[in-house]
């Protein structure tokens, strides 16, 4: 099995400058986006020509890998949100991997690309054409002296997490498909990212971090307010436990990623 590190990226873009230079509101998560169905048949129907028209040749028509590798099991497809990881990969390629770019393609060609790899993905989770897990075998195909020696150097792994810490035993935790998956893209969903704003007159705010884009910063406060600045206005400082993670994801090698899980696996 072979994993392709890709960069996430992410864009948020506002319109509108807001004219006020801070806004207060008592502190309120922000509403949940809705996400589309992931088997929607029309849209997956639509993206299937395009699909094969544009990637079949490589990855097989029912995308479960040809010249190259299955998308079912690719961790960029499991862990993305509405083509928040897809969408650039697909209209950026790959190039040192040879995979050509689609800036051909228009934003809804992509999304219905991106529609009917989730339906593939679903359709044969469901369906039992792919096993809900992949034997160890498969996938320990790195060295884990290697993987030992990333870890502790150039990965920097080691300088957040101990094999007699938080990884004691975390091959007996995981699934060997979840712990590889975890490995590329870790989950964020107990992740908090905290901001810091610093104002022009010298105040100073901290709070977990509600939105952000290319204008915008907000957070809730210590306080228990919600503050918003543009953020040409203020100083801010952005804390992300998976910062480290996704800047591997531009650095590291397949090789590493085999290596680092291979050592994983030791820790029983």
């Amino acid at each position: 099995m072979r994993f392709l590190p890709i960069a996430a990226v992410s864009a948020a873009v506002c319109l509108v400058k807001p004219i006020l230079s801070a806004r207060q509101h008592p502190a309120a998560t922000p509403a949940d986006r809705t996400k589309p169905e992931d088997d929607d048949a029309a849209a997956a129907k639509r993206g299937r020509a395009l699909f094969q028209s544009s990637c079949g040749f490589c990855h097989g028509n029912d995308a479960t890998g040809s010249r190259a590798p299955d998308l079912l099991r690719s961790a960029t497809l499991n862990h993305d949100d509405h083509g928040n990881l897809l969408g650039p990969v697909i209209r950026n390629g790959r190039p040192d991997k040879g995979m050509p770019s689609f800036s051909t393609l228009k934003d809804d060609q992509i999304a219905s690309i991106v529609a009917f790899l989730h339906y593939q993905a679903t359709a044969a989770l469901r369906s039992g054409d792919v096993p809900g897990d992949y034997p160890l075998a498969k996938l320990l195909i790195g060295n884990a002296e290697a993987g030992k020696e990333y870890f502790n150097g150039a990965g920097g792994c080691a300088q957040c997490h101990s094999p007699t810490g938080d990884f004691k035993g975390i091959a007996g935790k995981y699934s060997p498909i979840d712990l590889q998956q975890d490995l590329v893209y870790p989950s964020s969903k107990k992740v908090i990212v905290t901001a810091s704003v610093t104002t022009s007159d010298g105040k100073r705010f901290e709070g977990p971090l509600a939105n952000q884009d290319e204008f915008n910063i907000a957070i809730n406060c210590q306080d228990g307010w919600y503050r918003s600045w543009p953020r040409d206005e203020v100083k801010v400082e952005i804390h992300d436990p998976l910062a480290a993670h996704r800047e591997l994801t531009t650095k590291y090698s397949d090789a590493d990623i085999h290596n680092v899980f291979a050592y994983l696996e030791t820790l029983k």
